[in-house]
């Protein structure tokens, strides 16, 4: 009670992922309407849980708020610290990560740490506000129709018109506090599995894999058997030799032809030939007689 009474401003602090798009139009757009309702008792501050400091606002960004007349061209990111996290009076993140970054972060977020959308109630079926960074000007626009639905609710809040010394339950707006409703366990899940730092997931990963295994040793033992089944028709090969043995009785055969060509024929022949030399003696014979018969 005592510190809330002696602080000049109450601190809202948006926060995202990179702190140059979402964070920042919310910032310019609650500022705006600070400023021209005179309330002059509310800080606006805003943070990035993955980026560094000193980056501008997107040109996408920039571009979507000088519709408006708003200009956000000064704005640099910063980083989520717990220093930022213990002097906030209420933190609004834009998905369930950011709020369960914050949490995790700091004891001090707890029980003030919400999301934007759930804290306002502005959207009861979807509470993210997704990440337009890299998308197209159209995205951007729809992002800021969802952010300015939001701030629009949230500057008619008791945050805003509530006196500096009057304690602020957040239970009022937005249900329980961070982290002890269900609503806030229930976002919070889906931003372990974005951060992939949830605690309880390893365990039931682990748990899947112990169950699987076995059943993947398993089905190697099945298929193994019908392996061993059909290795023992290699018998049919074994067939492949008797038709080598027909080879081998053909090749049999032109042996046994070869001993036809035994009977030799040019042996008459050569009977023929030694026949002729006695024709010659016979025409040698009567040729002398017939010459003294004609005298």
């Amino acid at each position: 009670m005592l510190l809330a009474k002696r602080r000049k401003k109450r601190v809202i602090v948006f926060v995202c992922t990179g702190n140059t798009c979402r964070s920042p139009m919310a910032q310019g757009l609650l500022q705006d309407y600070l400023e021209k309702g005179n309330w002059r008792h509310i800080e606006v501050k805003t943070a990035g849980v993955m980026t560094i400091s000193g980056l501008l606002p997107t040109p996408e960004a920039v571009q979507v708020m000088e519709s408006v007349e708003i200009d956000i061209r000064k704005h640099r990111s910063a980083p989520l610290t717990p220093e930022m996290l213990k002097k906030a009076d209420l933190v609004l993140g834009m998905t369930p990560f950011h709020v369960q970054f914050a949490l995790r972060m700091s004891p001090e977020a707890r029980g003030k740490t919400f999301l934007l959308k759930e804290y306002t109630k502005s959207d009861l079926k979807n509470y993210q506000i997704t990440d337009p960074m890299g998308a197209t000007l159209e995205v951007y626009k729809r992002v800021f129709r969802e952010i300015k639905l939001a701030i629009d609710r949230l500057i008619e809040m008791d945050v805003v018109h509530a006196p500096l010394d009057q304690d602020l339950r957040h239970e009022k707006w937005g249900g329980a506090a961070a982290g002890d409703s269900a609503e806030a366990r229930k976002s919070a899940r889906p931003a372990k599995a974005e951060s992939g730092k949830d605690e309880d997931a390893p365990v039931a990963k682990a748990e899947k894999a112990a169950e699987a295994k076995p059943a993947k040793a398993k089905a190697p033992a099945k298929e193994a058997k019908p392996k061993t089944a059909k290795a023992e028709p290699a018998k049919a090969p074994a067939k492949k030799p008797e038709k080598a043995a027909p080879a081998a009785k053909e090749k049999e055969k032109p042996a046994a032809a070869k001993p036809k060509p035994a009977p030799k024929a040019p042996a008459p022949k050569a009977e023929s030939k030694a026949k002729k030399p006695p024709e010659a003696p016979k025409k040698a014979a009567p040729a002398a007689p017939k010459k003294p018969a004609k005298k």
